[in-house]
């Protein structure tokens, strides 16, 4: 092994991959220098360390999947035992030790803090500084590189019922600023999820789930909620900023962009806090009724994912879109103050069953 170089595991190949590693605030900090978007962080007090010969091993994980290897010459090896032992043993005996404690713990404070500001500070510039075209062009490039991924995961693109299920948002009038385009994914996972400008991706998974068209009328409404309100970018910018920072400290520059665009392979993963969820829920259920479909469309969502979030199976869409009480009570709540009912689309009702037609043919 190089001196210079280490050797990362990651738990899912048998090859490891050769990696930076920058060792500050308890943290080991991965970056691959053939691959500027890569960044892993792991808490070296949950760490342990072992060794056979002259090889040291790293392990991140209780299985001892993800971990480090590397020679015990290695510059850093020194820094990493004296950070594990930091990280042990009782918190009262180890401050007896810190002669500068004080000092420590100011610095810790305030590189604590700069980084909390600044990992708010960069979705705030950002919602202020990128228009809404701009929005647009980063949301079909994500959009681009996320479908490049599809095939890896053994998932495809189906043009044709893309075609179908775009046919059946452009019978409703989803948004004022952004051209609402629907790709359809050919996959088991049952999920769905907004990108930043108009781009809404859907899974095979959950349109096999849904029965009317009140359903997927709710379902897309509320998804682009979350891209009429920026949900989906500010949330970007949010998981972007950690990259962006770590790119800082290694004065590497390439990585800042790279960093942004690195999410795009894991947007459909991307959660929303509680009152994000509630407003994309109260804004989709004003856009069903805008677009005279019931409002129960909704409802109807919801109780079909709580059915099936007791399930084994792939429900990827309750992880990054929680049902928690207070947003079902909400939804409950805004039926009981909008009781109007409105008649059957024909327009929608035949959209949806030529794109139930082509899950069929499946």
């Amino acid at each position: 092994m190089e001196n210079e170089k280490m050797f990362y595991y990651d738990g899912t190949s048998t090859r490891p991959s050769e990696v930076r590693v920058l060792v500050f605030q308890g943290q080991a900090h991965l970056r691959k220098d053939e691959d500027p978007a890569f960044n892993e962080a792991f808490p070296l007090g949950a760490a342990n360390l072992n060794h056979i010969g002259n090889t040291q091993y790293l392990y991140f994980d209780k299985a001892g999947l993800k971990y480090l290897q590397y020679d015990a010459n290695h510059p850093l090896a020194s820094a990493i035992s004296n950070e594990l032992e930091k990280n042990k043993g009782n918190w009262g005996q180890r401050l007896m030790k810190q002669r500068v404690i004080v000092l420590l713990l100011i610095v810790v404070t305030l590189g604590a803090g700069l980084y909390l500001i600044t990992v708010n500070l960069i979705p705030f510039i950002g919602m202020r500084v990128i228009g809404v075209e701009q929005e647009i062009k980063i949301g079909d490039k994500l959009k681009e590189i996320t479908l490049k991924e599809a095939p890896v995961f053994g998932d495809s693109l189906d043009s044709s019922a893309s075609q179908l299920l775009q046919k059946f948002a452009d019978q409703l009038r989803l948004s004022s600023k952004y051209p609402i385009r629907v790709t359809f994914i050919n996959s088991d996972l049952v999920n769905a999820y907004a990108l930043p400008g108009g781009n809404i991706v859907v899974y095979r998974g959950i349109l096999e789930k849904i029965k009317t068209g009140e359903e997927l009328a709710a379902l897309l409404a509320h998804e682009s909620s979350h891209i009429n309100e920026r949900h989906s970018l500010r949330s970007l910018l949010r998981s972007a900023a950690n990259g962006i920072i770590i790119s800082i400290v290694f004065g590497d520059a390439s990585g800042i962009s790279g960093a942004v665009v690195s999410n795009a392979e894991t947007l459909n993963g991307l959660k929303y806090s509680r009152s994000l969820e509630a407003e994309a829920d109260e804004k989709g259920m004003d856009l069903l009724r805008a677009n005279e479909v019931n409002v129960d469309g909704m409802k109807q969502l919801m109780q079909m994912l709580q059915k099936e979030d007791k399930l084994p199976g792939q429900l990827a869409f309750i992880s990054t879109h929680p049902l928690t009480k207070e947003r079902v009570a909400a939804t409950e709540s805004y039926l009981s103050k909008h009781r109007e009912t409105f008649q059957k689309r024909a327009d929608l009702e035949q959209a949806f069953r030529d794109l139930k037609g082509k899950l069929k043919k499946w």
